[in-house]
């Protein structure tokens, strides 16, 4: 699962995009008859791309994958608008988790070099901006912001403990 080179990000991308849509897409539980809990690890894919990928190249690839959830999702634009807002606001999320003497060059956003704890906070966080934004964008009103910050609190972590498990089995070494 690991690796900057473009094959790499490539096959991370359709397994994250299949993965979304075949297994999670099913998954919707909630309480008095509201869906509140949705289970989304595309935005993994946005949190593994190479540190010093440059910002519009993230911004597009994440238009890519979100555009491609909608197209399975029949949803009309909400997980293109979060996946594009969230590669958008990485720079801001690796800008506030960014160690004292900066990254490495070669760093990679897997654990590795930047070790768990920090992942575990950047996956998360990553996961919240994807989250919030994609349940404001379904409800599309502030005035639903109960239901918005209750989908929110529900589903993140859960996301956040499929992300985790699913990095891990793919790439031990984390």
């Amino acid at each position: 699962m690991g690796g900057s080179d473009p094959i790499s990000n490539v096959v991370r991308f359709v397994l994250l995009l299949f993965v979304q849509v075949i297994l999670f897409r099913q998954v919707s539980l909630g309480l008095g008859g509201a869906a509140s809990l949705a289970i989304i690890v595309s935005p993994l894919f946005i949190a593994l791309l190479p540190l010093r990928t440059p910002l519009p190249l993230v911004v597009v690839f994440s238009f890519l994958l979100g555009f491609g959830t909608d197209l399975f999702y029949e949803s009309l634009g909400v997980h293109m608008a979060a996946a594009t807002f969230t590669g958008y606001a990485r720079q801001f999320v690796l800008r506030l988790l960014e160690p004292r003497d900066g990254f490495k060059v070669k760093a990679s956003p897997e654990g590795r070099d930047l070790g768990f704890s920090w992942w575990m906070k950047y996956v998360g966080m990553m996961l919240g901006v994807y989250l919030i934004w994609y349940f404001s964008m379904e409800a599309f009103s502030p005035v639903f912001w109960r239901s918005i910050a209750l989908k929110t609190v529900v589903s993140l972590p859960v996301s956040w403990v499929v992300c985790m498990v699913f990095v891990t089995l793919l790439r031990p070494r984390i």
